[in-house]
């Protein structure tokens, strides 16, 4: 069996290999801060009332979908802020998931999310936020939400790996509705 670099039955290999390569390339880190407002984005207050959020979601394998994302949040009493999201994707039931979200002291936030395996870490400045948290299955989540100059509205990209290659990837506008 030939199975030097140029033989056609590495064909295969080297085909995954560039599809890998080329869907890890575009990370969250992508994101620049030339999106962001003047003003800071604090997540409390943000997700604090009702946002919608409508993105796509990009798999390694198995295309892409829209995904409809319902919130409502109400801060607690130490400072944080409980956030019930209904989300709706394409040829699937609605789910709902809940985040729980406290300071941690200058710019950070940690909490609990009903899609992670393990503790939610925030980190915001100015009109960025950065989130990451483990997932089941060895997966790692990180999002990036950045504040549009108009103050209501976020860019949202999230990157799920595993082993350091992306598998999948959302990219979604949320807005501030009240």
């Amino acid at each position: 069996m030939d199975t030097t670099p140029l033989s056609p039955r590495c064909f295969p290999m080297r085909i995954a290999l560039i599809l890998v390569l080329a869907l890890t390339a575009c990370d969250a880190s992508d994101l620049t801060t030339a999106a962001v407002g003047s003003g800071t984005l604090d997540p409390v207050a943000y997700f604090n009332g009702r946002a919608e959020g409508r993105a796509q979601l990009h798999k390694l394998i198995g295309g892409s979908e829209t995904i409809l994302v319902h919130s409502t949040g109400r801060t607690d009493s130490k400072g944080g802020v409980y956030l019930d999201q209904r989300i709706e994707e394409e040829g699937k039931t609605s789910r709902i998931r809940h985040w729980h979200l406290v300071p941690a002291g200058p710019g950070r936030l940690t909490g609990t999310l009903t899609d992670a395996n393990g503790p939610v870490e925030a980190r915001y400045a100015k009109g960025r936020l950065d989130i990451s948290y483990p997932m089941k299955g060895g997966l790692k989540a990180t999002q990036v939400l950045l504040l549009r100059t108009d103050g209501k509205t976020i860019d949202n990209r999230l990157t799920i790996k595993k082993l350091g290659i992306q598998l999948a990837r959302l990219e979604e506008v949320i807005t501030k509705i009240r």
